[in-house]
């Protein structure tokens, strides 16, 4: 027994003495970088930029196929996705599958690759720093492209260095596969290339200058050579856009129409358009001949004992056809415009002409090696943007339209990012240790003495010679230090000019700073003489120097920090005098201790000790950050490395969904719809769910059939007119984004900031552990909290009320938002449609005042288009005036007659119509014809009678007074018939006879003042006294409702001619009858002429014969509606509809044209009810337009054909019940 134990003992003891060091610390660092990108990869919330790639991933994975759009990027990552789904199903968890294996190969290769070039310590130290780089982590966990550039540029780079060293195909076989893999990833791909030309174009005359063997003219013929060839573009491009290329397009038109679009008529097409394109083909045709002719003079064979050369030509060739977007653009056209064949003709004639240079340039350098390589490298590229050959439009897109689209991006500087955002923000916040790598790379490439043998990157001195006695070419090096910091520096330039900066570039600059320190580490540390140290001197060394480095840290944070010692002798300034003290005294203790135990050591080998334990202290902290911002933070806005980033509100509420849905359908079968906002990522989250509803911004009342409604803040106030009777609210951050106070920095500003101790403290707070406690303390900011987190944006998940009492108990409670009104009209409220309607064909654009003239004819503020339109009662356009101006713009025409945005009308008795200029400030004047008169009112927010803030309402009493809502400065003003100032009623405030956002206003026979005192959610009475200029508050009562104050909640009111009080509720679809003493009689739910269509009603006006006109800003419609007797609508409209002729309604189909929405109904309507001879609202009704049932379904649809003899028994009975006929006769058609 005790001998088997020994012999176990001693082969353990065997097998671990085979285990070194190193491999144990590889096989650790393996091990971290798979934990560290895969432990809980799918519990953060999809993002925007993510939902955007996960969503075509599925669907190329579903069968239903993805066509290459470059608004997402290259078509690479959509495919390694999708085959992620394959193999292990679509999840959260997968869709990040593929990025987070592209992280860890590029630890992995690095760590392998680097090691002939780095050495082992420089490679061990490089992949440390790219497994614990916080950009790299926690981008290699996220559904974007950086995963996949990360691992093509080491690979990239690794090929550079190894052609250098080798000379080999091997090498420029794997930067030509690795450049198209880069190049159907993302446009980023672009910027680096262009790069690596700059740098091997340096780098390659000063390799030709420095070999001796190239004669100037090799390099005059190649000089003179690309001359010409940018001459030829341009010359084009000048001829091109002095070219009358318009015909093109409209002829392209004809051709289509007439011919299709088969190859033949395509030719025929250019050939026709060649007299347009020839002055510009010309300088093109003269450019391939030049280098067809010119290229037997280059002698490129000399030239190519440059590896920078063949580098730069290999690079040159291989992309000059991808550079095609640039000279379209430079003509004048967008080269992403797929649907011009003026600028697809373009497209088509510079990537032919770029590939055919490219070709000939290529066949010059290397005619047996070029084909093949340009072959893989175009083999790539067309399988993955064409979707290995099922959408051939690809092609296009890839070659030009991917250009194209960024380039187009950068003038819309998305997120608008100061130009110091990577340099001061990204890079010292979470790469700082690559900044600091590089600067210690600079320093010692400065001030270390350069050995006796040769330095990288630098040729010997010795020559040799040919044959001939020329000099023989010497090998050339490349000096990777200098490689990598030539190509960070550059990248954080570039993506500094670039338009567009978001944090996630900041990978693209990291990696060759991080390349550099690791480089720049590993021989440092083997610079240091370990071998004549002891493992116990080692260790100790290392160990106390760390220690010394981190404790001089934090005594000097103490120090520049808020929280000084010595500063009095309360508890707490005690302990932190005593904290200092004691750090003082730990500190000499181990300088102490450090300098007994390293007397051995030389001056230059401590200092490079403790350069390197502030390294390993520096790594500790980014090690830190990484976690922290990939494992702890990764939901949240308190982390700078995103932008729009989704907050955790979505997936809780996907789970409580799902609760819900399992609870009640068993499934996944629960009919849950959602907006344009909540579109992200809800768009991904229910891709199982058969019966979601994506409503984007158009909400109508199909929602009240959905149990769980999602709704952005923009949409709240629409949604809630559904909701907010039968549903519960609960609220959640959807999107937010980081604080943003580093906009707008200045020297002066960084100056004071520095000056200050607290705002030391408080930025240290952030940069080390993300508290913005004291900062938001400092700057008063209450938004730096993640309960009030701005900016942000959140959403509102609602609950069916039927639903969420079945299913309470698992509910957030404590998210509950109070729902507006409730169910307080429900029992009073009754549905009315329409009588008489004005409008369609596009004559309304958001009607909002309406009033009528003493003939009844009415006149209507026609908001959006800027132009008072007058009508008749039958719906005739009878006059139109106005036109757009802005008094705050001085490029428009601002005078009399112009308006912006006019909300109201008012009549006079003597016929002049006053007309509230909302967003000019001002009241115009006008005869009844539209002829101006008068104007008054500018903007200001004083107590001048003349200063307005917003006019809404303005109506007119019996002696010409004009009294109109200052709506913004929250009182009503009141003018005499001669533009003179006569009285100010109100002031801001809640008590009786102030105002908060006062907005409709009405006059009744006694001259009592009716207002709707909005935000104070009342309606206010008052007896003006105009002689004397007062006025007496005589009662008010609250109105229900009115909660939201959006620009679209503006309530107006009405007094009918039996003294009854009416107000709207624009976002609760309600018009609310009061009696005068303020009884609430009747809640009219107003109808338009389509069901479906939510009205949004603004004004009232009361016809002498009782009609109520109601204008509705939602369907662009001025509505009649009769409520005498308070009976339904459509009992009255029985009684009085009159009947029609069956056999005229025979001899006359109907076809409703391709009616798509309500409008183009009611227009085909108005010419179809002509033609019968009635009203267009019985055809309207009889048609079952707005009636979601079967019968509706039937009978609009196909090509909308109404005809008697097609309709069923069912269809018939209703047509007839519609136009009045009480009896149906069974065989009459």
């Amino acid at each position: 027994m005790n001998s088997t134990t020994q012999e176990h003992t001693i082969s353990l003891k065997q097998i671990f003495s085979k285990v070194s060091w190193y491999s144990l610390l590889v096989t650790l660092i393996i091990l971290a970088a798979v934990l560290t990108r895969f432990v809980n990869l799918g519990d953060r919330v999809m993002s925007h930029d993510e939902t955007n790639h996960v969503v075509p991933s599925y669907d190329l994975y579903s069968g239903v196929g993805y066509q290459h759009n470059p608004i997402s990027h290259g078509p690479l990552q959509f495919h390694l996705i999708a085959l992620s789904y394959f193999v292990f199903g679509d999840s959260d968890f997968s869709s990040r599958i593929p990025h987070a294996l592209a992280s860890v190969a590029t630890i992995i290769f690095v760590l392998f690759a680097y090691r002939k070039y780095f050495g082992k310590s420089g490679a061990t130290i490089t992949a440390i720093l790219f497994l614990i780089s916080p950009y790299l982590m926690f981008y290699g966990r996220y559904a974007r492209n950086e995963a996949f550039i990360g691992l093509f540029l080491v690979i990239i780079l690794y090929a550079m260095i190894r052609y250098y060293d080798r000379r080999d195909n091997f090498s420029l076989y794997l930067i030509v596969i690795i450049l198209s893999l880069y190049f159907t990833c993302k446009e980023t791909s672009y910027i680096h290339t262009a790069i690596f030309m700059i740098f091997f174009f340096v780098k390659m005359l000063a390799e030709i200058m420095h070999s001796h063997i190239v004669r100037f003219r090799v390099i005059a013929h190649s000089m003179l050579l690309i001359l010409a060839i940018l001459l030829s573009l341009l010359g084009s491009i000048y001829l091109f856009r002095q070219s009358d290329l318009s015909n093109i397009d409209s002829n392209a038109l004809v051709l289509q129409s007439s011919q299709g679009q088969s190859l033949s008529s395509q030719l025929y097409f250019i050939g026709a358009s060649l007299k347009a394109l020839l002055p510009g083909l010309l300088p093109l045709m003269v450019g391939i001949v030049i280098t067809l002719y010119g290229r037997k003079f280059l002698q490129w064979d000399l030239l190519s004992t440059s590896s920078a050369f063949n580098i730069f030509i290999l690079i040159t060739t291989l992309v000059l056809p991808l550079l095609a977007a640039f000279p379209v653009k430079f003509c004048g056209y967008d080269p992403t415009a797929y649907t011009s064949a003026t600028s697809n003709i373009l497209d088509l004639i510079y990537l032919v002409y770029l590939s055919i240079i490219s070709i000939l340039l290529g066949f010059t350098w290397n005619r047996n090696l070029w084909w093949k390589v340009a072959s893989v490298f175009y083999a790539i590229f067309f399988i993955l943007y064409t979707t290995f050959l099922t959408n051939m439009q690809g092609a296009l897109t890839g070659m030009v339209g991917s250009l194209g689209y960024w380039l187009a991006q950068q003038d819309v500087n998305r997120g608008g990012q100061p130009l110091y955002y990577y340099a001061l923000l990204q890079m010292p916040v979470y790469e700082f240790i690559g900044l600091a790598g590089a600067l210690l790379a600079v320093v010692w490439a400065i001030f270390k003495k350069k050995p006796v043998q040769q330095e990288e990157g630098v040729y010997g001195e010795e020559e040799r010679l040919t044959e001939n006695g020329d000099p023989a070419p010497v090998k050339p090096t490349l000096s990777s230090a200098t490689f990598f910091l030539f190509l960070g520096i550059f990248t954080l330039v570039a993506l500094s000019i670039a338009g567009e900066k978001m944090p996630w570039l900041t990978v693209h600059i990291t990696i060759p700073f991080l390349l550099l320190t690791g480089l720049t580490l590993g021989k440092y540390l083997d610079s240091i003489p370990w071998e004549n140290k002891s493992p116990r001197e080692k260790w100790i060394g290392v160990l106390t120097s760390v220690l010394i480095v981190t404790n001089f840290c934090s005594i000097c944070v103490t120090l520049l920090g808020n929280n000084l010692p010595f500063q009095g002798k309360t508890q707490a300034q005690l302990q932190v005098t005593y904290a200092f003290v004691f750090r003082l005294m730990l500190l000499a203790g181990l300088i102490f201790f450090h300098r007994f135990f390293m007397k051995g050591w030389c001056r230059p080998a401590k200092s490079r000790v403790f350069v390197l334990a502030l390294f390993i202290l520096l790594a500790c902290i980014t090690c830190q950050s990484a976690l922290r911002a990939s494992f702890v933070n990764y939901d949240y806005a308190t982390e700078y490395l995103v932008y729009a980033h989704g907050a955790p509100g979505p997936k809780e509420i996907l789970s409580q969904v799902e609760k819900i849905s399992r609870r009640i359908t068993g499934g996944l079968n629960i009919q849950v719809a959602y907006d344009n906002d909540s579109l992200y990522p809800f768009w991904w989250y229910f891709r199982h769910y058969p019966n979601r509803i994506a409503y984007m911004d158009n909400v109508t009342r199909n929602l009240e059939n959905a149990p769980i409604i999602l709704a952005g803040q923009a949409n709240y106030d629409s949604v809630e007119a559904i909701t907010r009777k039968d549903y519960y609210s609960f609220e959640y951050f959807r999107l937010w984004w980081p604080n943003q106070d580093y906009f707008n920095l200045t020297f002066d500003r960084i100056v004071d900031m520095l000056k200050s101790a607290d705002m030391r403290q408080a930025i240290f707070n952030i940069w080390y552990s993300r508290d913005y406690a004291l900062y938001a303390q400092l700057n008063n900011n209450s938004f730096l909290d993640l309960n009030t987190w701005s900016p942000s944006q959140k959403m509102r998940m609602y609950i069916r009320k039927d639903v969420a009492e079945q299913v309470w108990d698992l509910l957030p409670k404590d998210t509950l938002v109070r729902n507006p009104a409730g169910n307080a009209y429900a029992a009073i409220t009754t549905t009315i449609t329409p009588t008489q309607f004005i409008g369609g064909d596009d004559t309304l654009n958001e009607p909002r005042g309406i009033d009528i003239a003493p003939d009844g004819s009415l006149y209507v503020a026609d908001s959006k288009d800027n132009q008072i339109k007058h009508f008749s009662t039958a719906g005739v356009l009878l006059n139109t005036w106005g036109s757009f101006g802005s008094v705050a713009d001085a490029t428009t025409n601002s005078s009399g007659g112009t308006f912006y945005e006019p909300w109201d009308v008012a009549v006079s008795p003597e016929g002049n119509v006053y007309v509230s200029d909302t967003w000019n400030h001002r009241i115009q004047k006008f005869t009844a014809d539209g002829q101006f008169i008068s104007m008054w009112g500018y903007f200001a927010t004083d107590n001048s009678s003349l200063a307005y803030y917003g006019p809404r309402a303005i109506t007119v009493d019996a002696d010409g007074n004009v009294y109109f809502a200052d709506t913004g400065n929250k009182r009503i003003m009141v003018f005499d018939k001669n533009d003179a100032f006569v009285a100010q009623i109100g002031s801001a405030g809640s008590e009786y006879g102030q105002f908060n956002e006062p907005v409709g206003i009405a006059l009744d026979k006694e001259n009592r003042l009716y207002v709707a005192d909005t935000w104070n959610s009342r309606v206010q009475v008052i007896a003006p006294d105009l002689e004397l200029n007062t006025s007496t508050p005589l009662m008010s009562w609250n109105v229900e409702g009115w909660y939201g104050q959006s620009a679209n909640n503006k309530p107006f009111i009405a007094v009918n001619n039996e003294g009854n009080v009416f107000v709207t509720d624009p976002e609760g679809s309600l018009i609310l009858e009061y009696s005068s003493t303020g009884e609430l009689l009747h809640a009219w739910d107003i109808r338009g002429v389509s069901d479906d269509v939510i009205s949004m009603p603004v004004d009232i006006e009361f016809a002498e014969d009782g009609t109520m006109w109601v204008s509705d800003a939602a369907s662009n419609m001025i509505y009649g509606y009769d409520i005498s007797g308070n009976a339904p609508l459509e009992q009255a409209k029985t009684e009085t509809t009159p009947t029609i002729d069956l056999a005229a309604m025979k001899a006359t189909q109907i076809t409703l044209l391709h009616a798509k929405t309500h409008q183009d109904f009611i227009n085909a309507a108005y010419k179809a009810a002509e033609e019968l001879g009635i009203s267009p609202w019985v055809l309207l009704r009889a048609a079952g337009w707005g009636n979601f049932t079967d019968e509706r379904g039937a009978l609009y649809s196909g090509e909308h054909i109404l005809d008697i003899e097609s309709l069923s028994e069912g269809q018939k009975e209703m047509l007839l019940k519609y136009l009045g006929i009480d009896v149906f006769l069974q065989n009459n058609h």
